[in-house]
């Protein structure tokens, strides 16, 4: 790790420690608290999720094609429209 280093403003740390040199071990230990709590935030985030799903409320992003225009878009290229005509559709979107 070239030019990295830890400098701690606060007492009874007060220094600047080198990942390589006598910070590893201090290093090592952000490392590991970082790890920990991001999986926290991921687990907590999931059971948030599994909890509105089995309430019946799914979160994230609205499908950009709905069954209907799914089965408009294969229709139309089953009967031979090419991929240019359909994309120049405003209700199909860019694909």
């Amino acid at each position: 790790m070239n030019g990295v280093a830890l400098a701690m403003l606060a007492e009874p740390l007060t220094e600047i420690y080198d990942p390589t040199g006598t910070g590893r071990v201090l290093f090592a230990f952000f490392v590991a608290i970082a790890e920990t709590e991001r999986e926290n935030i991921r687990e907590t985030t999931l059971e948030g999720l599994n909890a509105d799903a089995r309430k019946g409320n799914h979160s994230g992003r609205l499908p950009i094609i709905t069954d209907n225009m799914l089965y408009t878009l294969l229709r139309r290229r089953a009967n031979g429209e090419s991929r240019e005509d359909i994309r120049l559709d405003p209700i199909i979107p860019h694909w």
